[in-house]
């Protein structure tokens, strides 16, 4: 096996339902339980409900004293998780996949990220709409071993299109080779290298690798088995915490990014706001409102698994069902 196989990859708003009442933890006056959730990156606008729930008292009316830790990568918090290092974290779906065929006793509880945020970024004035379109000589940036190269393989996969095919030049990370003409289009992140070259003065065009036939769950709320069969209550206290400040995240985003400022230094309020607006798509399933926020399904992560192969983060699959554990988010 390669070591990129071996190598985990680093990689308006609706009304919700009543929620239920606080549990009796917090109702009984009890000392809030600890709870130490790692997010997949730096923190950034995308994970403003967090700050902004933790601010209002969201976590502490369902019984949580919940600690956010920055992360440094997808990877890196599966090996948290799998040596009950911290409680929960955000874990990329692809990633979460092959840590089930390597059997690291951990599980999603619940999709943040409903689908894949990846894109294929072009400027605005000579777009790529379409898959067909990699294959007519535009050279296409990526940086090898990377999650949006693997995100390039699968969308060339799924549309059954040779690689040979298509113009890849391996770029590291950042936008200047778009900038300059170095290449026609780069993969990247719509919450990332889009708001990058649109901030330095270059309008794009985004073909999420998602709308053209890529399934996967990006980011998910995840768990240690041993975490969740000890504490399955504390668990859906942070998942009701954190459906509710999804929902006030979404109609009071400028306040949800500066609770994120206050708790995070050298922050940009004006990025971060755009991070969120890129980022508040994915927390529903697609043509639904915020009341599908953290569905996740026996076939999507059949699809999610599918895919996973499809880019070799997996040779011999997980079974899906091992990848999540349902009824947390009731």
């Amino acid at each position: 096996m390669s070591s990129f196989k071996l190598k985990l990859a680093a990689f308006g708003a609706a009304l919700f339902l009543a929620l239920p009442a606080a549990p009796a933890l917090a109702q009984a006056g009890k000392a809030p339980a600890k709870l130490t959730f790692r997010l997949d990156w730096k923190p950034s606008g995308a994970h403003a409900p967090f700050y902004i729930g933790k601010a209002l008292g969201y976590y502490a009316e369902e019984g949580i004293d919940l600690e956010i830790i920055s992360g440094s990568g997808s990877s890196d918090s599966v090996k948290q998780l799998g040596a009950n290092a911290v409680d929960m974290a955000l874990v990329d779906g692809l990633v979460l996949a092959q840590a089930g065929e390597q059997r690291v006793p951990i599980k999603s509880v619940a999709a943040y990220y409903t689908r894949t945020p990846i894109a294929v970024i072009s400027p605005k004035a000579k777009p790529i709409t379409s898959a067909a379109q990699l294959t007519s000589g535009a050279k296409i940036g990526s940086k090898r071993a990377s999650s949006t190269y693997q995100g390039l393989t699968a969308l060339l996969a799924v549309n059954k299109i040779d690689p040979k095919r298509v113009n890849i030049v391996d770029i590291g990370f950042g936008v200047q080779p778009l900038l300059v003409g170095q290449v026609d289009a780069l993969m990247g992140f719509t919450m990332n290298e889009a708001i990058e070259a649109e901030s330095a003065g270059m309008p794009v065009h985004e073909m999420l690798i998602a709308d053209q036939g890529v399934v996967a769950y990006g980011l998910t709320l995840a768990s240690g088995d041993r975490f969740l069969k000890a504490k399955p209550e504390l668990v859906r206290a942070f998942l009701r915490a954190t459906r509710r400040a999804v929902q006030y995240t979404a109609t009071h985003q400028q306040e949800a990014v500066a609770a994120l400022a206050k708790s995070v230094s050298e922050m940009d309020p004006a990025r971060e706001l755009k991070v969120l607006g890129k980022a508040m798509p994915f927390w529903s399933v697609q043509g639904q409102d915020l009341s599908s926020f953290g569905t996740q399904s026996l076939e999507g992560w059949q699809q999610t698994v599918e895919t996973a192969q499809r880019v070799g983060l997996v040779e011999k699959a997980p079974a899906a069902k091992d990848l999540f554990a349902d009824g947390f988010l009731k």
